[in-house]
């Protein structure tokens, strides 16, 4: 499979993917506040976006905030290709350590993170005061240590 990862401005896009892949994202054409970094996987060849990432800071922590692969793309690299960008950069902003919060924490577990209780947190996601939180939405703190 041919791709090409690029930096973008463009929200939009990849809010409908994010949307359509099940994060809990509304459409829109402005990045969410505190967005750093956007990243596009494109297949250059159908003109088709197939992956795509947004890195943010929330209450001074770096957070992965966003990351999406199309279901046909899943298994491929793709994902694990755009987590290095966005571990790479928020190294680069001086970040110790890289948090999210996500729905497939086997994914991340393989690349490095771990899982972290809730009540360790920072308050990086609406997530954890949500009355749905570990009630019928099972999602998981996650944190990687960055080495410079």
């Amino acid at each position: 499979m041919s791709y090409v990862i690029t930096r973008t401005e463009d929200f939009y896009p990849l809010s409908l993917l994010y949307r359509s892949s099940g994060l809990e994202v509304t459409p829109a054409t402005v990045s969410p506040p505190g967005t750093v970094a956007l990243w596009r996987c494109d297949d250059p060849a159908q003109h088709r976006l197939l992956a795509a990432a947004t890195l943010q800071r929330r209450a001074g922590h770096v957070v992965l905030a966003h990351l999406a692969v199309t279901a046909s793309c899943r298994g491929t690299g793709l994902g694990s290709r755009l987590l290095a960008e966005a571990e790479a950069e928020a190294a680069r902003l001086g970040a110790q350590t890289c948090w999210l919060v996500g729905k497939v924490p086997g994914f991340y577990q393989r690349v490095g993170w771990e899982g972290v209780p809730p009540e360790q947190a920072p308050p990086i996601s609406r997530c954890l005061s949500c009355l749905q939180f570990q009630v019928d939405c099972f999602p998981s703190v996650m944190r990687k240590t960055l080495v410079p």
